[in-house]
């Protein structure tokens, strides 16, 4: 019986196989982070890049560890050339350096941090971005909080509670109740009545 019943569980497993002829269309993705999309839209709205301008560098920096978006910018029609490394900061020293942190993006748009440096001024920005149906478009931009805010205060030695004070008690005269032992009636004898 147990052949049997094996038996019938393979046949039916082997009807349930897929027939190749039908393709199932793979689904669209409802939000898809393409970082080149968002920089391409910072350069040209905020810094008015383009081919007419002066050869640029570009600096990309990730917050926790090594960032490569690999961008086409001739496709977005700047003429910029990116750098890195050492060797790369040396070469082109003196030239308009474009720098992007990595976006940060959440359900509506994404943040850009952002700076130009032309000879020896740097001009920082924090750029907040809305995605349309035509791409990626600046909403606004301007100075950015971490550089321009004070830092918080670091808390200071007196706001600890010192560990060795001893707490003293709310009502020093009550002693306290053994919480294991309850207190036995006076009148009543050990054992029970």
């Amino acid at each position: 019986m147990k052949r049997l019943f094996l038996a019938a569980g393979f046949l039916a497993l082997m009807g349930c196989e897929s027939d190749p002829s039908v393709v199932i269309p793979p689904k669209e993705a409802l939000f898809v982070t393409n970082d080149c999309d968002v920089l391409g839209a910072v350069g040209r709205d905020q810094y008015k890049l383009g081919a007419g301008s002066g050869p640029t560098t570009v600096r990309l920096l990730g917050e926790d560890g090594p960032w490569q978006p690999e961008c086409d910018w001739k496709s977005f029609g700047f003429n910029v050339i990116q750098i890195s490394g050492p060797e790369g900061e040396a070469a082109t020293a003196g030239a308009t350096r474009v720098a992007f942190h990595r976006p940060r993006y959440d359900t509506l748009g994404a943040s850009v941090r952002t700076s130009l440096t032309s000879g020896d001024q740097t001009t920082s920005a924090l750029c907040r971005l809305e995605r349309g149906d035509t791409g990626w478009s600046i909403a606004t931009c301007g100075p950015d909080p971490k550089l321009t805010q004070p830092r918080a205060a670091a808390p200071s030695p007196a706001d600890q509670t010192p560990d060795s004070a001893k707490i003293k008690p709310a009502n020093p005269d009550v002693k306290p109740r053994d919480a294991v032992i309850p207190q036995t009636d006076p009148g009543s004898r050990p054992g029970g009545n």
